[in-house]
């Protein structure tokens, strides 16, 4: 005797998102990064969002559906810190004593602690380089998996379902950016008049992924490092140069610690 097939769960979760934020499914592929057709299969049951995708629908949706998709990518949400929260309180490994949080762009002094109004951040296993000396080998997003998932306070996110942390290697941003540290990216925007001046994420499409500062020439667009050492990178071709996102904040961990 054949049993009916039992029918996903995710399908009138992700239905529901779009009702109370009014969406449509074209609208929430853009907010999400992934393309219509994806969206089209979440809908139909026959794939499931990835890890990194149900976090970011977690943070589109607002409590109380947001404890869902976040248990769905594998977060411990077994406590909440309050009905208005947008993250799980104790259950995301994050030790904030072990790091040192360095500032950037629209960010305030709230301390990351207050977890009220938070927004939790996938930690990918994707390395941007900060030299000239590439990856062994380029970890694409579309194959990368979430470590651990972050927090940070809403404030600093202006466009939560968007953000992606990953690692950083390589001493060009330094001062500014210590070798190892963990970047917070906006992937929303990408355009580059608007990041003229601003630390940004490139993605060439051999090289892998780069951070440095957009300067705009009048016949050029070049990356300008911190570290006085590297020399600048052009990157005016768009057809092997593009803008991944606005690097947002940081965190290095203290060296003494």
């Amino acid at each position: 005797m054949s049993h009916p097939k039992i029918k996903p769960e995710w399908p009138a979760r992700i239905a529901q998102v779009l009702r109370k934020q009014q969406l449509t499914q074209a609208g929430l592929a853009e907010r999400l990064g992934v393309s219509s057709a994806t969206v089209s299969r979440w809908m139909k049951g026959t794939h499931e969002p990835t890890g990194e995708a149900y976090v970011a629908l977690g943070n589109l949706s607002g409590s109380p559906e947001d404890v869902y998709f976040w248990e769905c990518a594998g977060i411990n949400a077994g406590s909440i810190s309050g009905a208005s929260s947008r993250i799980i309180a104790s259950s995301v490994r994050v030790r904030l004593n072990d790091f040192k949080l360095v500032v950037g762009q629209r960010l305030s002094s709230k301390v990351v602690a207050n977890t009220a109004n938070a927004v939790a951040i996938p930690l990918l296993n994707v390395t941007a380089y900060g030299d000239e000396v590439p990856p062994e080998r380029h970890v694409r997003l579309s194959e990368a998996k979430i470590e651990e998932v972050l927090t940070a306070p809403l404030d600093w996110c202006p466009h939560p379902a968007s953000m992606i942390c990953m690692h950083m290697a390589g001493d060009s941003m330094v001062p500014l950016i210590a070798p190892n540290a963990v970047i917070a990216v906006d992937m929303h925007v990408t355009d580059r008049e608007i990041l003229a001046g601003k630390i940004v994420l490139v993605s060439h499409r051999d090289l892998g992924f780069k951070i440095a500062r957009l300067q705009r020439l009048p016949s050029a667009d070049i990356l300008v490092s911190a570290n006085h050492k590297c020399e600048p990178i052009d990157i005016t071709s768009d057809s092997k140069w593009k803008i991944a996102g606005q690097v947002r904040w940081w965190v290095s961990k203290d060296p003494e610690a």
